[in-house]
């Protein structure tokens, strides 16, 4: 073989090799951005699903996942996992429950298996145009108390409003799942919320952790920029409220949300007086059903600590769960009931807001 020959030979196994070890060539397709929405059914019952997809970084999506029949049930997703064609993202606890959706993109159609807890539904959720832009943005807010440090999270509503009344989120370890979707909805309400880390469920008399780490989080919402420092709010739960309560003074809040606020004895609820007096309004929360706490006695004692003033009100939501969710179940017909709400719970902190803090 002549050595033009063997060189054109050379070239062309060159070629050859360098077409297979490097790309196919197939096209790479953008990321499944949109907003997608279909029905969801488990046990002969439909509920409609609408998830938005954002790429917020290169190769990174932000989602929610929400239930348009179902209000204040919208789930923010920042863990999303994407190689193509396969979406999986998952929710563990909170709202509605222990959700994982694993899906194929068609095309502009999402395809795949929803797991509500233990139960299966099989899916097809077709692309209606661009994502919807989230109405809040999350910011990283570093916290000092004594020797100890934690990094909060501001969830701070995008609109016009130069300086928006904010709530500081004190959630118990037995709900921290539900913290961001609490803390998102009430900025898509125009509250700005700072999502605390969650206090234990249980709080020794003594321990003065929780009571810091709000001392922390008023102290340092006040120099925060476009948040009104004379509509900082407090939404505690549980056990961790007893010792925040005998300060309140010090943070003089706006107003005071307690949910699931144990009260064992009249003497218990004492301290509770101290919101009257200083005409801090107060709203509380109780779940019929969260073994956390005995609602219908704790919230007798702390309807008589705070009594009927202006502003002030004790709820108690028969059924519910400690998230304040009605589970889902199957009636006597064999059809499903979806999670929702309890009856006028969403409704009931809607209007609170709107009269103590939004006003």
């Amino acid at each position: 073989m002549s050595w033009a020959v063997q060189s054109r030979a050379l070239v062309v196994s060159c070629l050859l090799l360098a077409a297979c070890s490097g790309k196919s060539g197939k096209p790479v397709l953008p990321l499944p951005t949109g907003h997608f929405e279909g029905p969801v059914t488990i046990q002969g019952t439909e509920l409609r699903a609408a998830l938005d997809l954002r790429e917020v970084a290169p190769g990174r999506l932000q989602a929610e996942l929400s239930f348009p029949a179902v209000p204040g049930m919208e789930v923010p997703l920042n863990e999303v996992h994407y190689a193509e064609p396969q979406l999986q993202f998952e929710q563990q606890g909170g709202f509605p429950g222990h959700v994982t959706v694993n899906a194929i993109r068609e095309g502009d159609f999402l395809r795949g298996a929803f797991l509500l807890d233990s139960l299966r539904a099989e899916f097809v959720w077709v692309r209606r145009g661009p994502a919807e832009p989230r109405q809040y943005q999350e910011q990283a807010v570093r916290l000092i108390a004594g020797s100890q440090r934690q990094v909060a999270t501001l969830y701070l509503p995008e609109d016009t409003v130069s300086r928006h009344p904010v709530m500081v989120v004190l959630p118990d370890s037995a709900t921290t799942a539900g913290g961001p979707a609490r803390a998102a909805w009430l900025a898509r309400k125009g509250v700005a919320s700072l999502l605390l880390a969650p206090a234990a469920s249980k709080i020794e008399p003594t321990d003065s952790s929780a009571r810091q780490w709000v001392e922390a989080a008023f102290a340092t919402l006040r120099t925060t920029p476009r948040i009104d420092t004379a509509r900082v709010a407090l939404w505690v739960r549980g056990t961790a409220a007893a010792q925040i309560i005998k300060t309140i003074a010090r943070q003089r809040p706006a107003a005071v949300i307690l949910e699931a606020i144990p009260l064992a004895s009249a003497a218990e609820a004492q301290p509770y007086k101290a919101l009257t007096r200083q005409r801090i309004p107060a709203l509380g929360l109780y779940a019929g059903a969260d073994p956390a706490v005995d609602a219908r006695q704790s919230a007798r004692r702390l309807r008589n600590a705070i009594g009927y003033g202006r502003g002030n009100a004790v709820q108690v939501y028969p059924r519910a769960n400690a998230y304040f969710l009605l589970p889902g179940s199957t009636n006597t017909a064999g059809l499903w009931s979806w999670p929702h709400f309890a009856p006028g719970y969403v409704q009931d902190v809607e209007q609170w807001l709107q009269q103590q803090l939004i006003k």
